[in-house]
């Protein structure tokens, strides 16, 4: 209703101002105003309707190009039929006998160039309207699915990520050194204490330090170590300039909670885990690796690996890589923008 009355209004100022003008210069008849006020009325209200009802008629191809094609003649036909409706009307209004069909001559060309010159602007900031409104639509759907997948983050970090089994497995072991090695049942009450923490406080964000993030890792480690002890060695490599950069939280940790279980706990001596952490090809490269078994030739996807691979399809959709290699030697691959 709003864009039906706005093209009323236009159309009849434009033919009113026209008709006057006419009226004064030209033809001192009333015929004269209400010729030029139908003829921008009909003539605006085709070329308003195929603009604005493009979307059921230029649906039938999906190439904008021949849709623009497509618009030019249509926006033709309006200006062809509203020029035709106006002549009859003139004729009706003031009764000649002169009226014949298609007889306009320079009226349709001069009409044909106002149209188009008119409308077709007009069409292109529409679609270019409907393309923004489109991509922010887009945007916000995503910051849902975003915020959504967040909220399942979290619960997956107390119930998968900090999960039964390994708060059991810490326990007992914790249990076990308290009296035979009570400072080292210290250390590891204070790493779960520090872990908690870290779950805890630093869920709520989707992207934190990568610092902050080798931290949480650190810390399961240290805990895993203390379980483990000659049997996990770990390492870990980072650029002190790439620290500060911000990748998604909680992104390494079950990786690395990964290479533990299906890794160190599936191998009878020492075993290790590194993590690498450079830039190569304008790309952060984040590499996980382990001396367990190789991967599956089939590789499942596990929750915590499909959790992943969701929050980073949100986070940069096809602008990154999660690989699962074993040669020259097993580990994880992620590349991700360094700018995202």
């Amino acid at each position: 209703m709003h864009l039906i009355l706005k093209t009323l209004l236009a159309s009849l100022f434009i033919g009113l101002s026209f008709g006057i003008y006419l009226y004064i210069v030209y033809d001192p008849h009333w015929q004269r105003i209400a010729t030029s006020l139908i003829s921008a009325v009909t003539i605006g209200a085709l070329m308003m309707a195929c603009i604005y009802q493009r979307r059921h008629i230029l649906w039938i191809s999906p190439h904008q190009s021949l849709k623009v094609l497509m618009m030019i003649v249509l926006l033709c036909a309006a200006a062809l039929i509203g020029t035709e409706f106006t002549l009859f009307s003139q004729e009706l209004l003031k009764p000649d006998g002169r009226y014949v069909l298609l007889s306009g001559g320079n009226i349709y060309v001069l009409n044909l160039l106002i149209v188009l010159v008119t409308g077709i602007p007009m069409y292109v900031s529409e679609e270019t309207k409907e393309s923004l409104n489109t991509r922010l639509m887009s945007q916000q759907y995503r910051l849902l699915q975003l915020e959504k997948q967040q909220a399942e983050a979290e619960l997956e970090l107390l119930r998968a990520k900090v999960n039964p089994h390994f708060l059991y497995n810490v326990h007992n072991t914790i249990a076990g050194l308290i009296h035979s090695n009570p400072m080292k049942a210290e250390k590891m009450i204070l790493l779960l204490s520090s872990f908690f923490r870290f779950t805890l406080n630093k869920a709520s964000t989707g992207f934190h330090p990568i610092k902050d993030e080798l931290d949480i890792v650190e810390t399961y480690l240290q805990l895993q170590q203390i379980r483990y002890e000659k049997r996990l060695n770990y390492h870990i490599q980072a650029a002190p300039e790439l620290l500060p950069y911000p990748i998604p939280s909680f992104l390494l940790q079950p990786l690395v909670e990964n290479a533990v279980k299906h890794g160190i706990e599936k191998s009878a001596g020492e075993g290790s885990i590194t993590l690498k952490l450079h830039t190569e090809d304008q790309q952060l490269q984040l590499i996980i690796a382990d001396s367990g078994p190789d991967f599956p030739d089939v590789p499942g996807t596990g929750h915590g690996l499909s959790i992943i691979i969701s929050k980073l399809n949100l986070l940069y959709q096809n602008n990154y890589s999660l690989e699962l290699i074993n040669k020259p030697y097993k580990h994880v691959r992620i590349s991700l923008p360094q700018s995202n």
